[in-house]
This record gives structure tokens, C-alpha cells and sequence, in this order.
């Protein structure tokens, strides 16, 4: 009995080993982990376990974590990653659609969704895979929808305000969020455009409408700049005629007050005859002789008498005053 004893204790560190690898694996039965990624259901003979909050039963969906279940086959995990997803429309991935003034565009559409209720998803769909199938369905017929309530002038126009697929997107997303959401649990959180183009037919029927709003742009903007300038031709003319007259008038009181000036200094002049005389050969020589002149002449030449002695007294040339003669 003690030799036995003895023989068990000293197998204990391989009695600890197989007691860690029992618990390892009776711990991988019964726990399992939820990434940050993922959304976790846990299945119980295939139904979902549920759970009871305000009332209302639920399927109980496990966040991130480690959590307990019973060993497989009692229950199993279901798992789904909860990020967006970018889906690419596959069973019409380029469709043609009508608009409402009746012509043909060529369109391609991707959807951004993820799992919003994971019970539903799971009843309803199940994969990723049967999601996107369910997907294509739904954003089609929305989309066929929507751009027939909209004319070929809000996809393509060369004014830009015109132009509303921001707002056609918006239009397919809300008549797709509350499908996916209520039928398979699909959160979409946003309907966009990969590509969009037109036959042949309507391409050339596209550029001859382009063409011809150039053209009325065109005649619009060249009738704009003939009226503005014949406006400023117009109002050029006024100022100029307006500025003419104002100088002509200015002209005439120069003129007349030159005149005035004028008539003065021959009144003065016409009484001093020797003055004006003197004041000529004054301004003769101012404007003959500069600085550093040498003349060679005779003094007697006018307006060169000045330079004679006494040539500048003009005391003694003018005439005396009326009143003075009579008091003699």
C-alpha cells in the first residue's frame, strides 16, 4: 500500500499536465469568445437562445467578450462580423433604367450595409452571401423606382445646380433602409452610383442638347455684351458731349476775361504810348539775350537803345498831366 502510494506521488507532475489538458478542454466546450468585430448568437438545438428586455422577448445577441454555453451538440455559436460591408449590385451590375422623360441610362450601384438585428438577419438570411442576394432585389427595384420620377436633365446637365444624384441616391436609400431592416435585419447606410453612361442613341441626342444650350448661352451672353456696350457706348457720348460743352463755356469766359484784361492794358497803353513802347523792347530782350551773349551791333537798333544812358528815363519823355500844363 505504501509502495503504491509512493509510486502515484511520484507521477503527480503527469497527473497535473492531464488535469490542465481536461480543463482546457472542457473549457474550449463550454466558453467561447466574441472579437470586437463580431456580433455572437447562441444556438440551442438550432433556435436562438432568447432574452426578455422591456417586456419584449428578443433574440439575446453577445457582444464582445468571453462568454459560457453548453458543449456542442446542446448549443452552438453563431457568429457575423458587425462592420460595413461594400457591396457591388452582381445580378445587374450594369442595368439599363428609364427616366421619367423616357430615355435609357446604364448604371451600376454599390451598397455599404451591415448587420442591424441579428435575430432577424439569422431567421431571414443567414450569410453574407444570401444578405447580397437579398440586397440585389431590393436596391433594384427601388432604384427603378426612383429614376423614374426623375428626368435625364438632374443626371447630366452643364449647369451643375441642375444636377441631383446626390439626392436620387438619397431617394433609393430610403426606400431601401426600411426593407432590409424590417424583412432581413440589414442596416443599408448608403445607396451610391459606381457608374452611370447611356447607349449610343442617347448619347448623340445628349450632345445635340448640350450643343445647342451652348448656343442659347452663347446668343444669350453675346446679346448681354452688345446691349452693355451700346449702354456704355451711350453714356460715353453723354459725357463726352456734356464735358465739351463745359469746356467750350470755359473757353468763352477765358476768353472773355482776356479780353477784358486786355482792353485794360490798351486803355493804359493808348494813354502811354512811350510806356508800351518801353515794355515791348523789354520783353524783346528778355527773350534775345541769355547768359553769357555777345552782341555785336548798333545801340541805336532797337530794342537794344535801352543799353544807351538815359534810354530808361522815361520821366522826361512822357507827357506831363493835363491838370499840370493848365496850372503853368
Amino acid at each position: 500500500m505504501a509502495s503504491s502510494e509512493r509510486s502515484l506521488w511520484q507521477h503527480w507532475p503527469a497527473l497535473i499536465l492531464g488535469l490542465g489538458v481536461a480543463m482546457i478542454f472542457i473549457s474550449a466546450l463550454v466558453v467561447f469568445e466574441v472579437k470586437q468585430t463580431e456580433d455572437a448568437v447562441v444556438m440551442t438545438f438550432g433556435k436562438p437562445r432568447m432574452e426578455t428586455v422591456d417586456k419584449a422577448t428578443r433574440v439575446k445577441v453577445y457582444k464582445p467578450g468571453l462568454h459560457y454555453k453548453w458543449p456542442y451538440p446542446i448549443e452552438t455559436v453563431w457568429t457575423h462580423d458587425n462592420r460595413l460591408q461594400c457591396y457591388e449590385l452582381k445580378k445587374a451590375q450594369i442595368e439599363q433604367c428609364q427616366t421619367k422623360d423616357e430615355y435609357q441610362v446604364i448604371v451600376s450601384t454599390y451598397v455599404l450595409w451591415k448587420v442591424g438585428d441579428p435575430g432577424t438577419f439569422l431567421k431571414a438570411v443567414n450569410s453574407t452571401a444570401e444578405a447580397e442576394n437579398k440586397l440585389d432585389d431590393v436596391v433594384r427595384n427601388a432604384r427603378s423606382n426612383v429614376m423614374g420620377q426623375h428626368n435625364l436633365t438632374e443626371l447630366i446637365n452643364i449647369d451643375s445646380s441642375k444636377v441631383k444624384i446626390q439626392e436620387i441616391e438619397a431617394e433609393i436609400l430610403k426606400g431601401v433602409e426600411g426593407i432590409a431592416m424590417d424583412k432581413y435585419g440589414i442596416r443599408v447606410t448608403m445607396v451610391g452610383f459606381k457608374h452611370l453612361g447611356f447607349p449610343e442613341q442617347v448619347t448623340n441626342k445628349v450632345f445635340d442638347r448640350m450643343r445647342a444650350e451652348r448656343g442659347r448661352k452663347s446668343d444669350k451672353y453675346l446679346a448681354e455684351g452688345k446691349r452693355d456696350a451700346q449702354r456704355i457706348r451711350s453714356e460715353t457720348d453723354l459725357q463726352a458731349s456734356s464735358k465739351l460743352v463745359q469746356a467750350e463755356a470755359e473757353a468763352k469766359r477765358i476768353r472773355a476775361e482776356g479780353d477784358r484784361a486786355a482792353a485794360e492794358y490798351y486803355a493804359v497803353f493808348s494813354k502811354n504810348p512811350e510806356l508800351a513802347a518801353f515794355l515791348r523792347k523789354l520783353e524783346s530782350l528778355r527773350q534775345t539775350i541769355s547768359e553769357k551773349t555777345t552782341l555785336i551791333l548798333d545801340t541805336r537798333t532797337p530794342p537794344y537803345d535801352l543799353l544807351l544812358p538815359g534810354a530808361t528815363d522815361l520821366e522826361k519823355k512822357m507827357p506831363a498831366p493835363a491838370g499840370a500844363a493848365q496850372g503853368k
